[in-house]
């Protein structure tokens, strides 16, 4: 668990999960308090985590692209849906970070052999240069992120995090299963009704 996984969980945990605490549960004459505020408060988490990040590594490179090269790094070959589920980069930010990694030279992207409509993600001589100059930058990040709290309670905040990860990853997993289950069901409702055009078709008229 480092740095980039505070950005992450901040930048698409919420957008993936149902709260299983609805708002009505609230008295509806709380005020909402910032202050108190989990999502907000993981978003100012996120922001800490980015400045620190940028203040050592400079405007190079960003936090998230930080966490797609070493991601690519860590297994070489990923698809773009694979490094979507692998960072919590939503899908058209991560289309557009791979367009401008790829003509920065950073990274390479060539037909997949296990997915003909899928591109195998690699890095490039100069995207590997620049993640082991960024890494050690981004260790030292981790630090200071974690040297801002008690050391009693860093085993608590990386184990707080974790879960909240797995809870990321366990429900975009299930969304992208019920996508597939949706466009299975479109293409065999397509598929029925050509047939039964053709069908229609084939019978003589009277």
């Amino acid at each position: 668990m480092n740095v980039h996984t505070v950005a992450l969980i901040s930048a698409g945990f919420w957008g993936r999960i149902i709260m299983a605490r609805s708002m009505s549960d609230l008295p509806e004459s709380e005020a909402y308090r910032l202050a108190t505020s989990p999502s907000h408060l993981l978003h100012r988490a996120e922001q800490l985590a980015a400045d620190r990040f940028t203040q050592l590594v400079g405007d190079t490179v960003t936090l998230r692209q930080f966490a797609v090269l070493a991601a690519i790094a860590e297994s070489p070959g990923l698809s773009q849906s694979d490094l979507v589920r692998a960072t919590g980069v939503d899908r058209s930010t991560m289309a557009d970070m791979m367009n401008r990694m790829e003509t920065r030279g950073w990274i390479t992207r060539v037909a997949s052999t296990l997915d003909a409509r899928a591109r195998s993600v690699r890095l490039a001589s100069s995207g590997v240069t620049l993640l082991a100059a960024a890494t050690h930058h981004a260790r030292a990040a981790d630090a200071a992120i974690l040297d801002a709290l008690p050391k009693t309670k860093r085993r608590t905040f990386l184990n707080t995090l974790t879960k909240l990860a797995k809870i990321s990853d366990e429900a975009a997993a299930k969304a992208d299963r019920e996508e597939r289950k949706k466009a299975n069901r479109t293409r065999k409702e397509r598929a029925k009704k050509k047939d039964d055009k053709a069908s229609t078709a084939r019978k003589p008229r009277r």
